[in-house]
């Protein structure tokens, strides 16, 4: 077989959608690009890891632009390091086709399984760059990005680095997990969790 020993390994089904974007420019269309982020003790299996969503405009009486982009990935994992994190990047695109950085943003994927729905909301932002990036562009575009965006997922990434906050992505996530019992690990499904807390 062509999993290997990845069969005797513990599960992790993501589904959901990166549902669309609020808070940015409503004279310009966005499109998001994403990326499942892991540690090497991760093997996607099936899905895609990474991807690019439709083309959305926000509407004229409305802040939000719709993706509705459908998010299904099954990983097997050799332990609970690198858990997924799910890192977005917002394009803006305007009349004439031109790409540029909206923000960036990330989230943890929820460990909680079950028949429940999550509804994430990723706060981006961009760096602020210099006082002649910021001149450059307002007249010719092109705003400062990182060399290497899954970065932004570490929580040693640039203290001191100066952002401005911009937009919110809003994705919902549903987690399904298998065989963990057989390591020990106990996963808490979330409304057990909410019931022990009232």
């Amino acid at each position: 077989s062509d999993l290997g020993p990845s069969i005797l390994m513990p599960h992790v089904y993501i589904i959901g959608e990166i549902t669309g974007a609020s808070g940015f420019d409503q004279q310009l269309s966005l499109q998001g690009e994403f990326k499942f982020v892991t540690s090497d003790k991760w093997q996607c299996l099936g899905g895609d890891a990474q991807g690019t969503t439709w083309v959305g405009e926000a509407e004229m009486d409305e802040d939000m632009s719709i993706w509705n982009h459908p998010i299904q990935i099954h990983y097997s994992t050799r332990g609970m390091y690198g858990w997924p994190k799910l890192r977005i990047q917002v394009n803006t695109i305007d009349d004439e086709d031109r790409v540029d950085l909206a923000g960036y943003g990330f989230c943890h994927v929820p460990m909680s399984p079950g028949n429940s729905t999550h509804s994430l909301d990723i706060v981006t932002t961009r760096p602020k760059g210099s006082f002649w990036d910021h001149i450059s562009s307002k007249y010719v575009g092109g705003y400062p990005r990182y060399t290497n965006p899954d970065e932004v997922t570490k929580t040693s990434f640039s203290p001191g680095l100066e952002v401005i906050t911009r937009g919110v992505v809003h994705v919902k996530l549903s987690v399904v997990l298998k065989g963990f019992e057989k390591t020990g690990v106990k996963m808490v499904p979330q409304h057990i969790k909410d019931h022990n807390l009232s």
